[in-house]
């Protein structure tokens, strides 16, 4: 029965999903194996297979490549991701308590159980003042497969991260960025041709315009 149960409520919940936006004539595909939980779609948007993406918002034409694990992010519009990114990363305190284990500051059991009654570190780091977002991605972004990004991290319109980068702090808008922390490599544009593009915001502009 489990077994059965557990092929069922998948597929369950990608129908659910596809007829609901479909309803909405906004056109969203997903993959096999791929849940998707209170997360907001633009529309013309591609979830590819075996992703988990939750409490999330999805822009206009936004693509997400397979293997993803993507929470609380918020990605703008025409975005391109690679495969296996990852965007969740609970932190650890390095120092002021006698321990890295998350028993010693954290009622969430993450072992089975817990030695304090109150959380008294942060493990989670957010992008925006209203703590709903881990990371925060602007429009006309790449990310190559790969890439992992720390919690806290705002990403500029027009950037690219390259393969198996890990972002551990904001990148620019129209910058390239790669590596091992990730640093930035190039700027796409000059920056008069950057302030131009920011000014413009084609993204926003009618499909028909575009």
């Amino acid at each position: 029965m489990f077994k059965l149960l557990k092929s069922i409520v998948p597929l369950f919940v990608k129908s659910w999903y596809n007829q609901y936006m479909t309803s909405n004539e906004f056109d969203v595909a997903f993959g096999k194996n791929t849940f998707s939980i209170r997360t907001s779609y633009e529309g013309k948007n591609f979830i590819n297979t075996n992703v988990i993406i939750e409490d999330s918002f999805i822009g206009l034409a936004t693509y997400i490549s397979g293997n993803c694990k993507l929470k609380k992010i918020k990605i703008g519009k025409f975005c391109s991701l690679g495969q296996n990114i990852r965007n969740e990363f609970s932190l650890h305190p390095s120092s002021g308590y006698i321990s890295t284990h998350p028993a010693f500051f954290s009622i969430n059991k993450q072992a089975g159980f817990t030695f304090v009654n109150e959380n008294s570190f942060d493990e989670n780091k957010y992008a925006d003042d209203k703590n709903m977002y881990y990371t925060i991605v602007g429009n006309d972004v790449w990310i190559g497969n790969d890439v992992k990004i720390m919690e806290g991290v705002t990403i500029g319109d027009g950037a690219i991260i390259g393969t198996g980068a890990i972002v551990t702090k904001d990148i620019p808008p129209y910058a390239i960025y790669g590596g091992v922390p990730a640093r930035l490599i190039k700027k796409r544009f000059s920056d008069k041709q950057i302030e131009f593009l920011l000014d413009l915001k084609w993204w926003e502009k009618d499909i028909s315009w575009i």
